[in-house]
């Protein structure tokens, strides 16, 4: 190609470098990623009382999580919390659908994974005198009072890791399994979209099945090799422009378009033997963008 000749195909990166270059001001660049987490929900239904031995979970379709439009300290819904205040495990952003009001990012990549595991029992209330708070006899002692973590737990609220299947059905939630039961069942039939001020321009990406977890332990199933380095690239980029910039406000929304079941076997109580009904099953969503970012000196 000809010196001086247009080139015939850039990236967003090269085209924010030109950009601040061109402003002839010193600017800033760092390599970032921002996360953000949703949840899906699954209805544990039709369970053989009489024999107690098969269930089903129940992922429903037309469920709709969105990621990026949030911020830290927002109540948002997560898994059994109708009113979680965010915090930074959740969400990188300190204001829904921006980056910051002086920075700009060209999205490269994208990762997704689960995060976590949350599990519902309905409560009920111990024969005992003198009465108890409504609790999870099958589970816990009476006097353990409500707001403690186990009770969270219980009721849809802290996460759970189970490899021995003694509150979470082991054929859906045990470690010990080396696959992530829930997500894998959910991925291939979740679509995603991005979205720039409020649906102005939209990016549909297809299924969260091709977006790798990036990094992270060895499994039998996963979405690519479980490296740092294995994301879902996007070698053109996108912007994700700073505050009053077109294509500001971002956020991706994903879909759950077909309905997906899984067959479980009940678990017995460790307490009291019997086989509890479970309410609701949740896995935890976490989905990543990262790139280059740049700011002008003196933002932080």
């Amino acid at each position: 190609m000809p010196e001086g000749a247009p080139t015939l195909f850039n990236t967003k990166r090269t085209d924010l470098l030109e950009l601040y270059g061109k402003n002839g001001v010193p600017f800033l660049a760092t390599t970032r990623g921002l996360q953000s987490t949703r949840s899906i929900q699954f209805d544990a239904v039709d369970v053989d009382v009489a024999t107690n031995s098969i269930g089903y979970l129940v992922a429903r379709k037309g469920q709709i999580i969105t990621f990026f439009n949030y911020a830290i300290n927002d109540s948002i819904e997560l898994s059994g919390e109708l009113n979680h205040r965010a915090n930074e495990a959740d969400t990188s952003l300190n204001t829904g659908s921006r980056t910051t009001a002086s920075s700009d990012l060209a999205i490269e990549w994208i990762t997704m994974h689960p995060r976590a595991v949350k599990v519902q029992y309905p409560r009920s209330v111990p024969t005992i005198d003198p009465p108890q708070p409504s609790i999870f006899p099958d589970f816990v002692a009476p006097a353990m009072a409500n707001g403690d973590p186990i009770i969270n737990l219980l009721d849809g609220m802290t996460s759970i890791l189970d490899p021995f299947g003694l509150v979470l059905p082991a054929d859906v939630g045990s470690s010990a399994t080396l696959q992530h039961v829930l997500y894998q069942s959910v991925a291939p039939h979740i679509t995603a979209r991005f979205e720039w001020d409020n649906a102005d321009r939209t990016e549909k990406m297809g299924t969260c099945d091709q977006f790798v977890e990036g990094g992270g332990a060895s499994f039998l199933n996963a979405n690519g090799d479980p490296s740092t380095n294995n994301k879902f690239r996007i070698p053109e980029g996108f912007i994700w422009a700073r505050e009053s910039q077109p294509a500001s406000q971002m956020q991706v929304v994903c879909k759950l378009e077909n309905d997906v079941v899984i067959p479980y076997a009940p678990v017995a109580a460790p307490i009291t033997g019997a086989h509890p009904l479970l309410q609701h099953v949740w896995v935890e969503i976490q989905m990543r963008v990262g790139g280059i970012l740049l700011r002008v000196p003196g933002s932080n």
